[in-house]
This record gives structure tokens, sequence and C-alpha cells, in this order.
């Protein structure tokens, strides 16, 4: 196990618990409330990825950003749907400006590693639980991307991994608020 896992382990169980991702992690998810939640997420992954790129976060691992296959998603599911953030969402954007104009700007990879990560192996089992064609989760060669992914990883990135956890707590039980599960 990596010392960032291992660090951020149990905020990321707390996470995973939380009951939209539970919601989403049993294949329950209806069309109209998983195109909310895609929606939400490509808004965070096209501005962290654009912020990302900027300070060339990315190099040697240009195969991870995942919005232009969101969007793809997105709009085969709905073409003319409409973005209504969560506050929560909000908030997070906000925070990774504030991020990138800091002399902190390196600890973007941080949220990358949350999210991307995340969307490489957990995304191997919502992908099956969703409707549309799941391209979010399509990586190509998935074993040789995660060693060139997890070689850039350090451990001064886990504080900053933590926060990125807590803004995504925020984020889902903003989700599970904003969507109807009946």
């Amino acid at each position: 196990m990596s010392i960032l896992r291992e660090a951020t382990l149990e905020k990321h169980k707390q996470v995973e618990a939380l009951p939209f991702i539970q919601y989403l992690m049993h294949g329950t998810v209806t069309e109209k409330n998983y195109i909310i939640y895609l929606a939400e997420m490509l808004a965070i992954y096209e501005h962290l990825e654009y912020l990302a790129d900027n300070v060339e976060l990315f190099d040697g691992i240009e195969e991870l950003p995942r919005a232009e296959r969101m969007r793809e998603d997105l709009d085969e599911l709905a073409p003319n749907h409409e973005l209504e953030l969560t506050p929560s969402t909000e908030k997070y954007l906000q925070y990774l400006s504030d991020l990138y104009n800091s002399n902190r700007h390196p600890y973007l990879f941080a949220h990358v590693y949350v999210r991307h990560l995340g969307d490489m192996y957990g995304g191997k089992v919502i992908s099956k639980k969703i409707p549309g064609s799941a391209n979010w989760y399509k990586f190509e060669n998935r074993g040789s991307l995660n060693k060139r992914f997890t070689s850039k990883l350090y451990p001064e990135l886990a504080d900053e991994a933590l926060v990125a956890f807590g803004h995504f707590e925020n984020i889902f039980r903003d989700l599970y608020k904003k969507i109807d599960t009946e």
C-alpha cells in the first residue's frame, strides 16, 4: 500500500460510506440522478484539469484527464442539460482556484489523485451500474498509466488529499439532498 493511500484510507472509507456513494455503487441510480451527478463532476473535472494542465501536472500521464470523456457521456444522456452547482461544489472550485493561484499549486496533484485514481479503480465497479456508455471510466493501458501516475506521488500530498476528500464528502452530501431517491 502506498504511503498516500495509507494516510488517506480512513477518510476514503468515510466518503465511500456516504449514502450518495452507496446509492451509486448499488446500481440503483436513475438516469436523471446520474445526469445530475455527472454534470456536477464534469464541472469539477474541467476546472481541476484545466488548472493542473496549466502547471504541467499531466506530463507523462497525458491520457489521465477524464473531462472530455465525461462530456461525451453527458452529451449521450442529456445533450442540453442545464447545470446548477451545489454550494459545496462552488466552494470547492474556488478552493482549487485559490490553490492554483498560490505558491502551493503543485498540491493540485493531490486532488487529481483523489478523483482520478478513484476513477481508475472504483470506476470499474461503477461503470457496470450506471446509465450510458460510461466512457469516463474507460482507461487505455490501465496498468502502465497507474504505474506512471503513482510514480509522481509523494508523501507531502497526504494532507492536501485529505482536504480533497473533505470537499468531496460535502459535495456528495449536497448531491444526495439534491437528487430524488424515491
